[in-house]
């Protein structure tokens, strides 16, 4: 357990805290850009989907990026615990802290008097971050290229808000918009699919290098 506690740790000091530095930002930038005081559903709702998404793209598409570094690539190869492992503990990490933020950015709209159905939208808020995160994670595996991990998920987003949604169906990302939280299970799977789908294949990219190396 330790030595998963110090994974953590290093991925936490070295990886995850500028990005939680840029969620800690948007919070504090948002009652200036979306307001966040006195909001009814709808309101609330739009503050969700159009903003709060975005916490999913900074906190989970970095997962693979201390692997960029082949110092630290070749540290962690040596070490006990497979590179799956360490990446399993880096996502855990990240959507932990995405989970938080978003608990912490609804109470705070809670307190400043905001009407909505709490955990309805806590669970739209997931399941739009988890799809943005897992769309970036798993171009990331296949083109390894950081740039386009980030533009894929952020030209969805923006195709979302161009009003794509007769073609984006099930996976519109703004439907909570329309007073309804159940197509977000859609996102929710397929976000987290995408992760799984993102993980593995980074993982057998790496074998196989590895075997080709020998």
């Amino acid at each position: 357990m330790e030595r998963y506690l110090n994974i953590a740790k290093v991925n936490l000091k070295f990886n995850l805290l500028p990005h939680i530095l840029v969620v800690l930002f948007l919070a504090v930038l948002a009652p200036v850009i979306m307001g966040v005081s006195n909001l009814e559903p709808l309101q609330v709702a739009k503050v969700v989907d159009f903003y709060l998404s975005l916490f999913g793209i900074v906190l989970c598409i970095p997962l693979f990026m201390p692997d960029e570094d082949k110092s630290i690539r070749d540290l962690l190869e040596s070490k006990k615990e497979s590179m799956c492992l360490v990446h399993i503990i880096r996502l855990v990490e990240g959507v932990s802290i995405l989970l938080l933020s978003l608990i912490v950015f609804l109470m705070f709209m809670k307190q400043q008097g905001s009407n909505f159905p709490y955990y309805q939208y806590l669970y739209g808020a997931v399941a739009n971050g988890l799809f943005l995160g897992g769309l970036g994670i798993m171009f990331y595996s296949i083109l390894d290229n950081l740039a386009v991990a980030y533009m894929i998920p952020i030209l969805y987003y923006v195709m979302c808000m161009g009003g794509a949604k007769k073609y984006m169906g099930k996976f519109y990302l703004f439907s909570m918009m329309g007073g309804g939280v159940e197509d977000k299970i859609y996102l929710l799977v397929a976000g987290i699919v995408m992760i799984v789908i993102g993980i593995v294949m980074r993982n057998l990219k790496r074998l196989n290098c590895l075997l080709i190396n020998k």
